[in-house]
């Protein structure tokens, strides 16, 4: 029986066949090659400083990335602050081109209620986008040798903890900070704190 076979998946995720439509046009063969430059510029999407000089429009303070589509296609423009470490500027970067391919609309004069729901789905698409359930598998073969805490999972992903835990509680239902094999059976848990 294949890894693949037992362990947990998403079922039937919308957002989840998004980003694997996205990923299917390139052949990443380790997930710190997922290359968020790359995708969006085969996308056609720009990325630009968010400076009130590039903008036409009001920003709110506090916002560190926003993205407004092009007329037609998934293209559009991404800005982001400067500044932002690697990491944050690729988890950006990832929510605001899920934006961009499943949304074609600006949030900026929307409602509360539905931005919300916008977020979270851009949210979903990035997580599944960067952490492919493809690339999941190797941790879960990797668990079987030794314990994996998330620490490690975030490395391996080049992600926060904190985005690795929100993409394993779509699969788990739960918090998970880790995996490790005990009496030949693989299973995850979770740090009390």
């Amino acid at each position: 029986m294949q890894l693949r076979q037992i362990l947990p998946k998403t079922a039937n995720d919308y957002w989840e066949e998004r980003a694997e439509k996205v990923l299917s046009h390139f052949n990443y063969q380790y997930p710190d090659e997922i290359d968020m430059y790359e995708i969006c510029w085969r996308y056609g999407i720009k990325i630009k400083p968010l400076d009130k000089l590039f903008l036409d429009t009001d920003i709110p303070d506090g916002i560190k990335a926003c993205s407004f589509p092009g007329k037609k296609g998934r293209r559009g423009v991404i800005y982001l602050s400067p500044g932002l470490d690697a990491i944050k500027k690729k988890l950006l970067l990832a929510e605001e081109f899920c934006h961009i391919y499943a949304h074609h609309i600006s949030q900026l004069h929307m409602d509360n209620s539905f931005i919300a729901k916008t977020e979270n789905q851009a949210k979903r698409m990035s997580a599944y986008l960067l952490m492919p359930t493809r690339f999941l598998e190797d941790v879960y073969v990797a668990a079987a040798d030794q314990m994996v805490v998330i620490s490690d999972i975030a490395d391996y992903f080049v992600v926060t903890e904190e985005f690795a835990r929100y993409r394993l509680k779509l699969i788990f239902n739960r918090r998970v900070d880790g995996f490790a094999t005990i009496k030949n059976k693989l299973g995850c848990f979770e740090w009390f704190e």
